[in-house]
C-alpha cells in the first residue's frame, strides 16, 4: 500500500494544477496521483508523426483575460511560446467572417450584414424595454444577436457541436457575467455599417509552446510538480475509493489523508459506492465524445488559425491549422491541420468513414483536396465537452453536495461538469487544492 498526504485522481491538466497548489501550499507533503491512461497528457497530448505535431485532443491556444495568471501559466514554458494575433474566422455562406461574428459583420455582404444588424439593433431594444431571463440557450442567442445571427450561426453551430437543440440547452452557463463575452452594441452597429472591428479581446492575442505542440505546457508542469515530490501512478484507472480508519484507499493501492479528484463526476460517484439517488443525478449529466482528425497536407496553410463550419450539412465543426500555431509544427512547404467532430455517447465510429465524411467536407469547402493528404490519422476521446442539458446544474448541485459531506474536493471540466478554458482551469484547481489543505 503506497501511504501519502494526498491522493489526486487523474492526472490531466486539472490534476497537475491541483498538484501544483498543493505543493506550493504544503512544500514537502506527499502527494500521489492515478490516472487511467499509460500515456501522460489527457486532451493536451500531443503525437509527433512524419515531422508533423498533432494536438490529439483538439487545437488548444494559452489565453486569458487575468494577466497575472496568464503570466505564471506561460512561465512555466521559461519563455518558449509563440505569441499569435488571432486569425479565426466563421465559414459563412462561402465567405470567411472573421471571429466572432458581430464583429465581423464589415466582411458580409451589404444585404446580409445589413439583416443582421437590423436584428441585433431589434433585440437590443427588445431586450431594453422588457428585460427577462432566457429560458434556454437558443433564447438567449435570439435574446442577444438577433434572428439573423442566431439562426444562421449560433444556433446551427452549437446544435452541430452539443447535438442538443439549441432551444432544449439551459441558458445558465452563458447567461452569467464574465462566461462569455457580451458584444458591445457599438462596435456591432460600426461593424454593420461596414467599419472593421474586433471582439473577445482577451483571445485576440495568444500564445503557444515554440515546441512539442500544446503538451510541451503539459510537460513542464509535469516535470515541475515531480521535481517536487509529486508521484504519478499511470494506467491505474479509478475504481473503488473508500473509507478505512479516517484515511482514503483507492484501488487498494493507495491511501491518503486527503482526496481531490478530477475524473468525470458519474465514474467518481461509481467509485464511491454512492447512494442510488446521486447516482441517478450523475447519469443525468450529459457529454460528448470528441473526434480529431489531424491530416499532414502537402501544402502550405493559408493566413488562418482556425475556422468554425455552421453548415450542418459538413460533419465537422471547426478545423485548424496549427501549423501556423508553430513552425516547428511541419515541415516547410507543408502543413497540419486538425478537423474535430463532436460524437454522441455510444453511437458506434466507424474510423474509416468518418475520415472520408472529413475529407469530402474539407474538399466541398476548398480547405484541402485528397491530393494534398500526406497521412490522416483520428483519435477519438470519451470525454470531449460536457452538454448543458436543461437541469443539469441541479444534477451537479445533487453530485457535488454528496461530495461535500464526504469532504471529497472535485473540480476541473469534468471534476465539476463544467465547460472551462484552460486558464480557468488551472486556476479553480489551485483553489481547489486551497480548500482542501483548509484546517
Amino acid at each position: 500500500m503506497i501511504s501519502a498526504d494526498v491522493a489526486v485522481l487523474g492526472c490531466g491538466w486539472a490534476g497537475l494544477a491541483a498538484i501544483l497548489g498543493v505543493l506550493e501550499r504544503a512544500p514537502g507533503a506527499t502527494v500521489v496521483c492515478l490516472d487511467a491512461s499509460e500515456e501522460p497528457g489527457g486532451l493536451l497530448r500531443s503525437e509527433r508523426i512524419c515531422e508533423h505535431t498533432f494536438d490529439v485532443g483538439g487545437s488548444h491556444i494559452i489565453f486569458s483575460r487575468d494577466k497575472g495568471l496568464l503570466s505564471e501559466i506561460l512561465g512555466l514554458l521559461g519563455g518558449s511560446a509563440v505569441e499569435h494575433e488571432r486569425k479565426a474566422f466563421v465559414l459563412l455562406g462561402g465567405v470567411k467572417v472573421p471571429y466572432p461574428l458581430e464583429n465581423g459583420l464589415y466582411a458580409l455582404p451589404p444585404q446580409l450584414r445589413a439583416e443582421m444588424l437590423v436584428g441585433f439593433v431589434e433585440a437590443l431594444l427588445e431586450r431594453a424595454a422588457a428585460p427577462r431571463e432566457p429560458e434556454s440557450f437558443g433564447e438567449w442567442a435570439r435574446m442577444f444577436f438577433g434572428r439573423a445571427i442566431a439562426e444562421s450561426y449560433l444556433i446551427p453551430y452549437n446544435r452541430k457541436i452539443w447535438k442538443v437543440d439549441p432551444d432544449e440547452m439551459a441558458a445558465d452557463w452563458v447567461h452569467t457575467p464574465g462566461r462569455l463575452p457580451v458584444p458591445d452594441w457599438r462596435d456591432v452597429v460600426r461593424s454593420g455599417a461596414g467599419v472593421e472591428t474586433r471582439g473577445y479581446l482577451e483571445q485576440a492575442r495568444f500564445y503557444y509552446p515554440a515546441s512539442g505542440g500544446i503538451q510541451r505546457l503539459y510537460d513542464a508542469a509535469l516535470e515541475l510538480a515531480r521535481s517536487r515530490g509529486a508521484r504519478f501512478l499511470w494506467g491505474h484507472r479509478v475504481v473503488r475509493v473508500r473509507r478505512d480508519g479516517g484515511r482514503w484507499v483507492v484501488n487498494g493501492l493507495v491511501e491518503a489523508r486527503k482526496l481531490l479528484s478530477t475524473i468525470p463526476l458519474p465514474e467518481l460517484a461509481l467509485a464511491l459506492e454512492a447512494p442510488e439517488h446521486v447516482l441517478r443525478a450523475a447519469g443525468r449529466l450529459r457529454y460528448n465524445r470528441v473526434a480529431v482528425v489531424g491530416f499532414a497536407l502537402s501544402r502550405e496553410a493559408p493566413g488562418e488559425h482556425w475556422v468554425y463550419v455552421p453548415d450542418e450539412s459538413v460533419v465537422f465543426h471547426r478545423y485548424a491549422w496549427i501549423s501556423n500555431y508553430s513552425p516547428a509544427n511541419a515541415p516547410r512547404g507543408s502543413s497540419t491541420l486538425q478537423v474535430e467532430v463532436t460524437l454522441r455517447p455510444g453511437d458506434p465510429v466507424d474510423e474509416e468513414k468518418l475520415l472520408g465524411e472529413v475529407v469530402e467536407g474539407l474538399d466541398r469547402l476548398g480547405v484541402a483536396s485528397y491530393d494534398h493528404v500526406k497521412l490522416a490519422r483520428v483519435w477519438v476521446h470519451e470525454y470531449g465537452y460536457p452538454v448543458y442539458v436543461r437541469g443539469h446544474n441541479e444534477a451537479r448541485e445533487e453530485v457535488m453536495a454528496y461530495l461535500r459531506e464526504l469532504g471529497v474536493v472535485s473540480v476541473g471540466r469534468w471534476g465539476s461538469w463544467h465547460y472551462w478554458n484552460m486558464d480557468r482551469v488551472y486556476k479553480e484547481a489551485k483553489a481547489a487544492a486551497a480548500s482542501l489543505l483548509a484546517p
